[in-house]
């Protein structure tokens, strides 16, 4: 099996569609930003892999929703949107900052679809840890 098949089978949930993967670029991060608008649900999860004994744990995770997570509670329903396509943008420009040690994945499932963003390598090796930042869009509501 090749490594990326491995990787793949790894990250990716066994019922999603692959629709593409690589390293990122500015081009994916404008595509995810773009797409926020033709999807009603926006989610961003975030999973952290600090655990130096298992890196494979994810010991700390992050939502963030139409409706829950922290974020929102800071603004009125009819506002819900526009402030998760500016927590978007908010990853993207923070993603920008470790590209080259950035891998992405691209699957949906249904009427979903995922970003799912790999940060790792020399990221992890200065003393940093494995994140994933997870961008899921949908026209139906999305339940973490």
């Amino acid at each position: 099996m090749k490594t990326i098949d491995k990787i793949l089978n790894h990250i990716v949930p066994s019922s999603h569609q692959v629709v593409r993967y690589g390293i990122v670029d500015e081009k994916i991060f404008k595509e995810v930003e773009m797409t926020t608008s033709l999807y009603e649900h926006i989610e961003i999860v975030t999973n952290f892999y600090d655990d130096e004994r298992n890196p494979f744990r994810c010991n700390w995770t992050d939502v963030e929703g139409m409706g829950y997570g922290w974020v929102w509670m800071q603004y009125e329903e009819k506002d819900w949107h526009k402030m998760m396509g500016k927590l978007v943008q908010h990853e993207t420009k923070s993603l920008l900052k470790v590209m080259d040690d950035t891998l992405y994945f691209v699957y949906e499932k249904k009427k979903a679809k995922t970003y799912h963003f790999v940060t790792m390598g020399r990221f992890v090796t200065k003393g940093g840890w494995r994140e994933d930042t997870i961008i899921t869009l949908s026209n139906e509501e999305l339940f973490y």
